[in-house]
């Protein structure tokens, strides 16, 4: 019994809280400088507090494009037409467009899941859709076999210009 009695004191001695020192007895510039870096890192928490994906729980992605097609940061990113996210980036990468988009925790994106760029307004405003596809996690970026860059009006004339220009305007007579 003895034995416990002196090992619980023993413990209790390590455990005891040691005599802090009061600020006022510390280093004022010391404590000046901890301060001002505790006020700092907090002001940059708040003004990027969007870019901490453990706080606003969203995923972080990457798909693969042709071209960009009017894609720009801070874009919509959509999942059977419901937001989910916004685009964070678009940068050429050799020969391909690399967009960044963050998606909420909570849409399960599979290992085949594709991503295409479409017109969102009239005006031409432009967002991400993305479609979830495949079983498990996506891991990396979605490779451009599985996206689509936007169908623009350039593209829908030229179309236009070389259907009319095959048609036999002698036999349409």
């Amino acid at each position: 019994m003895t034995s416990i009695t002196s090992r619980f004191s023993a413990l209790k001695d390590k455990l005891t809280r040691r005599d802090i020192k009061p600020l006022a007895e510390r280093n004022r510039v010391t404590v000046g400088l901890v301060g001002i870096g505790i006020v700092a890192a907090l002001v940059a928490a708040v003004f990027s507090y969007e870019k901490i994906p453990f706080l606003t729980g969203k995923s972080g992605y990457s798909a693969y494009f042709t071209e960009a097609g009017g894609i720009k940061p801070d874009s919509d990113v959509r999942v059977s037409g419901l937001s989910v996210g916004r685009v964070s980036s678009v940068k050429l990468d050799g020969t391909k467009v690399l967009v960044n988009f963050t998606v909420d925790d909570d849409v399960a994106l599979g290992n085949r899941t594709e991503a295409s760029i479409k017109t969102e307004t009239v005006l031409g405003t432009k967002m991400l859709e993305i479609t979830p596809r495949g079983e498990g996690r996506l891991q990396g970026p979605i490779p451009v076999e599985r996206t689509r860059a936007p169908y623009d009006l350039p593209d829908a004339l030229g179309d236009l210009t070389s259907t009319v220009s095959a048609l036999d305007t002698a036999k349409l007579s």
